[in-house]
């Protein structure tokens, strides 16, 4: 097992690296590793690399998936929806999604507890019975060790209160967390965190190949460099109309905040609703409002 960091576009083939396309696409694709919800969506959406992901990080050899999606949306149209980095299903119908968190999460275990229960109303058809759940396991990913135990790896299961055994609570619910900040007992595992953050398209290992060549691939070869240049542009043109589209609503929720000044103090919860409305056109109604109004009554009795 041997690694390299070295990438340079001498390695590429020769008529794909003369160009200076190929350099400009490479520098930018170059910056991407696994730590990357983005990158690691596209890497990890192949099969045979989920599963080497699934096996190595459960330690278990005879996972066999059937399918996996990445950027996976569960819309909730009441509550609040989710995207799941990766979900994947196994051959017995089991569900295993993975969730690469590197900012600091302030609630991180209530977070996996309502994507959980997401995952399980999305999977549980009306009708069913509760036993026809299938087991779900979450594999949680951090940067740092936000439990601060020193670990690399924890695993949890419940224990009874005042026993110092521990035992499996049959609700089919499994939850590990990894951060790449500390090593664990498992070399494979070390081996395969540390490659989360170099993510080296050149590295050679007998542990997780499928990993490696889908890297290579979205970082060395033409078509999977063009891929990954595309979603970076559509990405940031999406950011950028985003950006614009919440700056329009930032200036209208201003210009009606003070045409309404103009009258007195504007109540706590009248500036709330206002600054919450996303509504390009209730916003604009409300500055022709706020513009012909005599007061704040007159304007809430309008609004």
């Amino acid at each position: 097992m041997k690694g390299r960091s070295a990438l340079f576009v001498k390695d590429l083939p020769k008529e794909w690296a003369e160009t200076k396309e190929a350099a400009e696409k490479m520098r930018r694709v170059s910056e991407y590793n696994l730590t990357s919800d983005l990158f690691a969506g596209k890497v990890f959406e192949d099969l045979g690399a989920c599963q080497e992901l699934c096996r190595i990080l459960l330690q278990n050899e005879n996972i066999r998936l059937k399918n996996v999606k990445t950027q996976y949306v569960i819309r909730n149209l009441k509550t609040h929806s989710v995207e799941l980095d990766i979900m994947a299903e196994d051959i017995c119908g089991n569900v295993i999604t993975v969730e690469i968190q590197m900012y600091q999460e302030k609630s991180p275990f209530r977070r996996s507890r309502y994507y959980l229960s997401c995952i399980d109303t999305s999977i549980l058809e009306k009708g069913k019975p509760y036993d026809a759940l299938p087991d779900v396991t979450m594999i949680y990913i951090t940067k740092g060790d936000f439990l601060n135990d020193k670990r690399g790896c924890y695993h949890f299961v419940r224990k009874t209160d005042g026993q110092e055994i521990t035992m499996e609570l049959d609700n089919g619910l499994h939850e590990w967390y990894y951060n790449l900040e500390y090593p664990t007992d498992d070399m494979r595992i070390n081996e395969l965190k540390k490659y989360f953050i170099q993510s080296d398209p050149l590295y050679q290992t007998e542990n997780f190949p499928r990993i490696v060549e889908r890297v290579r691939y979205f970082k060395m070869e033409r078509e999977g460099v063009h891929i990954m240049c595309e979603i970076t542009d559509r990405i940031r043109k999406e950011g950028r109309e985003e950006g614009r589209k919440e700056g329009v609503l930032a200036g209208k929720v201003e210009a009606v905040l003070e045409l309404l000044a103009d009258f007195g103090k504007i109540p706590q919860q009248l500036l709330q609703r206002i600054g919450q409305e996303s509504d390009p056109v209730v916003l604009s109604r409300w500055l022709k409002c706020a513009a012909s109004v005599s007061s704040i009554a007159e304007f809430e009795a309008n609004m």
